[in-house]
């Protein structure tokens, strides 16, 4: 089991002194490995989750023994997962799967994930499949340290047109070099 977490200090300045902090919040975030489908099945129906889908499978949890899922929990509350598809022995697909709730904090989230990723020792790379037009999905991959592979055309549907989709890469040693 792999158990992350990370506490983060948020200071609330008040309007007269900014410089003397009136209150901390703690911030407890975590990610868990999810054994029961259902708990990850109720992302789905956010609509932040579901517009990012496309024409040819339903936005759905997967139940299949290579996906796993990483819960995203900002204290104690799911915000969110990862899905990691096993590829191959040496590669994982990761799919960021965050409410709006999580975004204030999605690149903890993702350092953490990738952390997970790289602590399974056999694990070389991570890849990431982002459909064209969604810039803010490609541009939270670049920030992590993900690197553009390519594109492949016409690769998915959506609204009943084909569309490409980026493939961003991270190998072992972009990952030691980022951190």
């Amino acid at each position: 089991m792999f158990y992350a977490k990370i506490n983060k200090k948020l200071r609330v300045f008040g309007n007269q002194r900014p410089r003397i902090a009136q209150e901390v919040i703690v911030i407890s975030l975590s990610l868990e490995h999810v054994k029961d489908l259902h708990t990850i099945s109720d992302l789905f129906d956010d609509p932040y989750i579901t517009r990012i889908g496309h024409d040819h499978r339903a936005a759905s949890a997967i139940d299949h023994p290579n996906v796993k899922y990483l819960s995203a929990r900002l204290n104690g509350e799911q915000v969110g997962a990862f899905m990691i598809i096993e590829s191959g022995f040496i590669e994982i697909d990761i799919h960021a799967l965050l409410t709006k709730r999580a975004l204030p904090h999605s690149r903890e989230l993702g350092k953490m994930c990738l952390m997970w990723a790289f602590a399974q020792q056999h694990i070389q790379r991570v890849t990431a499949y982002i459909i064209d037009g969604l810039n803010t999905a490609k541009n939270y991959c670049m920030k992590l340290g993900f690197k553009n592979e390519g594109m492949r055309r016409d690769a998915c549907m959506k609204n009943g047109e084909f569309i490409g989709v980026h493939i961003l890469g991270m190998t072992r040693q972009d990952w030691r070099a980022a951190k």
